[in-house]
């Protein structure tokens, strides 16, 4: 067996060819997971089998065929045993299967002046507002730390050499109050 058979093997999980080894791998833990569900939940209670159903949608527990498949087997186990179809949610895809724009049903040939895919379009127009959003929070960051007394990395050593000057200042102005005095106290001596 050579090496690209071997890598064939390894991306075949119950008869789906994966694209990717990481997705055959989900592939095989989801295998595992229902076959420990099959051997653990009692399809003769309902209840439990709604709420295992919906859990599994809620959490995103299946994304490949093979979950997306035993999702669907319960749906039917469901339908069977008798709960209302309007009380079973559908099982969701998480992926896209064409390339087809759902407002004009053709396919999507030029990106540019307005033939960029709708789903994008929506998510392009976000990505600039927050961007947007960002680039002021940041210049309003920036504005209040030039405005601050408190010193920052920017202007620390102009602080310092302010603090200091201060500190000097007040020294001079205490020793002149010292000589004031000591003066003073020599005239009364005298």
């Amino acid at each position: 067996m050579d090496s690209t058979d071997k890598k064939e093997q390894v991306l075949v999980v119950e008869g789906y060819r994966f694209a990717t080894v990481a997705d055959a791998e989900t592939a095989r833990l989801e295998k595992k997971k229902i076959d420990n569900l099959e051997q653990h939940l009692d399809f003769r209670n309902l209840q439990n089998v709604l709420m295992v159903y919906n859990k599994a949608i809620d959490n995103r527990v299946f994304l490949t065929p093979l979950g997306l498949g035993y999702l669907q087997r319960m749906q039917g186990q469901l339908l069977k045993c008798g709960v209302p179809e309007e009380k079973i949610r559908p099982v969701p895809l998480y992926a896209t299967f064409s390339n087809k724009s759902e407002s004009s049903g053709s396919i999507v040939r030029s990106l540019g002046a307005g033939g960029e895919k709708p789903e994008y379009k929506g998510r392009f127009v976000t990505s600039v507002c927050i961007n947007v959003l960002l680039a002021a929070a940041i210049g309003a960051l920036i504005l209040l730390s030039m405005r601050s007394d408190l010193p920052t990395i920017v202007n620390y050593k102009t602080a310092i050499v302010n603090e200091y000057s201060e500190w000097e200042q007040e020294l001079q102005e205490r020793e002149r109050a010292v000589r004031e005095a000591e003066k003073a106290l020599k005239k009364n001596e005298r």
